[in-house]
């Protein structure tokens, strides 16, 4: 098992409290690479083949296999490839969160801009 699947079943443990989920399913397309930046807390998974994936500002690519599962927080950006023979399936689960007053969704959408550094050209 992989270092990110690993850091993923532990916090995904967390995020299945809430039944309430969203997701969304999209191929890869053979030697194709899909770019975008996270817009909420998500796990992505891997069904079918090895997925390449890059995220930003972490030093190091991933090669998912397939049952992987990796954590991408709110903000990231990331990219992912395939050198699979066809198309594959691949999906982003978000949940809902519970509880959250409207200050903490604040907060956590104000969170990666600070913890990227860029947030003085947000005021």
């Amino acid at each position: 098992m992989s270092e990110v699947s690993q850091q993923s079943q532990k916090q995904s443990r967390v995020a299945r409290g809430s039944r309430a989920r969203t997701v969304v399913y999209f191929d890869v397309q053979p030697r194709q690479t899909l770019s975008w930046r996270v817009a909420r807390d998500a796990e992505l998974r891997v069904d079918e083949a090895s997925v390449w994936l890059t995220r930003e500002g972490d030093p190091y690519d991933y090669w998912l296999l397939p049952g992987d599962v990796a954590c991408l927080a709110r903000g990231e950006r990331v990219w992912v490839s395939s050198d699979a023979q066809g198309p594959l399936e691949v999906s982003l689960t978000t949940y809902r969160r519970t509880g959250m007053t409207q200050l903490g969704r604040w907060l956590a959408r104000l969170w990666p801009r600070v913890a990227r550094g860029s947030n003085a050209s947000a005021f």
